[in-house]
């Protein structure tokens, strides 16, 4: 804090800023005495201020995410993951969590309980997927594959077969293709597969007048 004179209140200011070395906005400032000229130059008095650097609000540090190896995750992870799922009534056996590939990690149920985790339809699953998904993926940066009692791979499989000629036959004659319909999660394994193997082609999922959901492949993406 130091005290500064000038003829004017702008000018002790500014020669506040020179001695501190800083921005006239930076500083905190009294008047403790104003300007006056006094009568016929007689008492003049000049603007008095005291001055000190404003303190700066402390930032608060943003937070950094930590970082976890695939290992360290997966370890903590499959804690956490078996502790929640103890405290439903399903009888399951421990949950089994493994790296899947360099950025996704497989989430394995068995069990006498786990087609119950499946649902009508694959809608529980979808449930449960979905859920896992938007806890382990921001905070560990990992994508999941979610699997319970084989259940995705094996309709993987069945819809691979069912598609692999149909794949085939849309690239030899550049068709338009409309799929049978799909109950619930199968119709996603469908998109994702036909995306994979047809990158070019506009894919989307359609829904008929008696609430069948169907997927339509149509021109290349570039005609």
């Amino acid at each position: 804090m130091i005290k500064v004179s000038a003829p004017s209140v702008e000018e002790a200011l500014l020669k506040a800023s020179k001695d501190l070395n800083c921005s006239c906005v930076d500083l905190d400032y009294e008047i403790i005495q104003y300007p006056s000229d006094g009568i016929f130059g007689i008492r003049k008095k000049e603007a008095k201020i005291v001055v000190s650097i404003k303190s700066k609000p402390i930032k608060e540090k943003s937070k950094v995410q930590k970082k976890y190896c695939i290992d360290d995750a997966i370890s903590e992870i499959s804690k956490e993951i078996n502790e929640l799922f103890a405290l439903l009534p399903y009888k399951l056996d421990e949950i089994k969590i493994s790296k899947y590939n360099s950025n996704t990690i497989l989430i394995y149920f068995q069990g006498e309980d786990s087609a119950l985790l499946i649902g009508e339809k694959g809608y529980r699953y979808k449930a449960i997927s979905y859920l896992l998904f938007n806890w382990i993926n921001p905070k560990y940066r990992l994508n999941i594959r979610l699997e319970i009692e084989k259940f995705l791979s094996n309709h993987e499989e069945m819809i691979e077969a069912y598609l692999e000629p149909i794949i085939k036959e849309i690239k030899d004659s550049n068709k338009v293709f409309t799929t049978k319909p799909f109950d619930g999660i199968l119709v996603y394994i469908a998109l994702k597969i036909l995306r994979t193997h047809l990158p070019d082609r506009y894919i989307m999922i359609k829904t008929n007048e008696n609430d069948e959901t169907y997927i339509v492949v149509t021109q290349n993406n570039n005609e």
